[in-house]
């Protein structure tokens, strides 16, 4: 899903880099953006130029470049604000340069069973009920914000994850997929 074009990326909430090496690899330049001292580290030895800190807090220097791609995988929806992120480094973001989000999808069905009918829902360490999100997320909701922002929604895919869920999917050609995908991909661009 990475343009052919693209040189220069920055990936905010890179963790310890194991995808940016792959564009690393490609000759791509990666910027990554990363809270964790230990996950910047050892994204550093990936290749990647770290700015370690909060994105909420630091400003990021583009070496008087912009880049081609922003990517924030799986982190808008630990943000107090994604909006103002968004807003913040699109000035980083070059005129018909890419974002590309992927987030939980609240409207999987199991999240839905569990909250709706049996009327409560259990926080774990990982997945859509991840207890460090600050926020609930679904494809409508990701769009509104490239809608608030600026950004030209272009795609959108929806991310199905287990052998039975696909079949479901393909069972119903396909019109139950935002209730049976775990992840959503957006992709916007910058007019």
């Amino acid at each position: 899903m990475i343009p052919p074009d693209t040189k220069r990326v920055l990936s905010v909430g890179c963790a310890s880099g194991i995808t940016e090496q792959e564009l690393v690899k490609r000759g791509i330049k990666v910027d990554g953006v990363e809270l964790n001292h230990e996950a910047a580290e050892a994204a550093k030895k990936r290749g990647l130029n770290v700015f370690e800190g909060d994105v909420s807090e630091i400003e990021i220097d583009t070496d008087n470049g912009q880049y081609d791609l922003i990517i924030y995988a799986d982190i808008l929806e630990h943000l107090p604000d994604p909006v103002n992120i968004l807003q913040r480094h699109l000035r980083y973001l070059k005129s018909g340069g890419y974002i590309f989000v992927s987030v939980p999808n609240f409207r999987y069905y199991s999240i839905f069973w569990k909250l709706f009918i049996r009327g409560q829902i259990k926080y774990s360490n990982a997945g859509i009920l991840d207890r460090t999100h600050l926020r609930i997320t679904t494809r409508k909701m990701v769009l509104d914000w490239f809608d608030e922002v600026g950004l030209i929604p272009v795609s959108w895919k929806y991310q199905i994850l287990g052998r039975r869920n696909k079949l479901l999917s393909a069972c119903l050609l396909g019109t139950a997929k935002e209730f049976l995908a775990n992840i959503i991909i957006c992709i916007g661009r910058k007019p």
